[in-house]
């Protein structure tokens, strides 16, 4: 079992899980699901799709509660011989439609590639849309302001009309 240690580093504790086959894309937090597709293309060029799903338990960082991620990724890689067949770094507009190319041989770490894809996939400032404690704090505030019913400002008006006779 690879436990995906770079990708660790940085998260809360990924609840401990068994190394299944799975179907369709986990449900359970800390479960990664990988499919791996080699193919060929018209013009020949060899070609590797990598899909990785998993939900990763993060934590939030405005409430520091935790935060589950679903990551449903698929990715386009171009097989190359040498790393002289990879190009310049310069990526014109043309490029960006393109799979990435990445050098294949015997010695190739496929989990290294995956958890590079899930790395890709963490924020990196994680947050909920609306932290749960948040809602709940909303909830009481109008639970409490529905009780109360606020003083009208002519009421406040006329009792210091009162006041002053």
């Amino acid at each position: 079992m690879h436990r995906l240690e770079r990708l660790l580093e940085g998260l809360p504790e990924q609840p401990v899980a068994e190394l299944t086959v799975l179907e369709s894309a986990p449900t359970v937090p800390g479960v990664v699901r990988v499919e791996i597709e080699g193919r060929r293309t018209k013009d020949d060029k060899s070609q590797l799709v990598v899909l990785v799903q998993a939900n990763l338990v993060l934590e939030c960082q405005r409430c520091l509660g935790a935060l589950v991620l679903p990551v449903d990724r698929q990715t386009v890689f171009e097989l190359v011989r040498r790393e002289s067949d990879l190009g310049d770094d310069e990526i014109d507009e043309e490029d960006l439609g393109q799979p990435e190319k990445i050098v294949g041989s015997p010695k190739f770490d496929l989990c290294a590639l995956v958890e590079d894809e899930l790395i890709l996939e963490v924020p990196y400032v994680p947050r909920h849309e609306a932290c749960p404690e948040t809602l709940d704090l909303d909830a009481q505030a109008e639970e409490q302001a529905g009780r109360e019913e606020p003083l009208s400002p002519f009421a406040v008006l006329s009792q210091l009309k009162t006041k002053g006779q």
